[in-house]
């Protein structure tokens, strides 16, 4: 009998499906897990798990807004008030607020995760 060799999508399905088994039994959500139901979770603090992805830092008065997309097989958007200390495609835990639209000033994003404010 051959060895059967796995290929990269079902290496990476088998590592989503570790995590998602993860995050339930830490209270620790995955992106897809909030986008599948974003109206539940509205105003309400959580905790998330993903892939870094797509990074934008602007500077503000006062100092500097980070936005990014934090992901599974799904991305939710991310803002923080200060230099990101992580690097795009690195495993990250973000704890803060979900809003399914915010919009403070210059800052307007979809289904985000507000970190911290200024």
């Amino acid at each position: 009998m051959t060895p059967r060799i796995r290929t990269d999508a079902a290496q990476k399905s088998n590592e989503v499906k570790q995590l998602l088994a993860f995050l339930l039994a830490a209270n620790v959500l995955a992106p897809s897990g909030i986008l599948q139901s974003p109206t539940a979770f509205e105003r309400k603090n959580v905790t998330v798990l993903g892939i870094v992805e797509a990074v934008s830092v602007r500077s503000i008065p006062g100092g500097f807004v980070t936005q990014f997309a934090l992901c599974d097989s799904r991305c939710l958007n991310v803002i923080e008030f200060k230099k990101p200390n992580f690097a795009i495609g690195q495993s990250l835990t973000v704890a803060g607020t979900f809003h399914t639209i915010f919009s403070s000033g210059i800052i307007q994003a979809r289904n985000v995760i507000i970190v911290s404010q200024p």
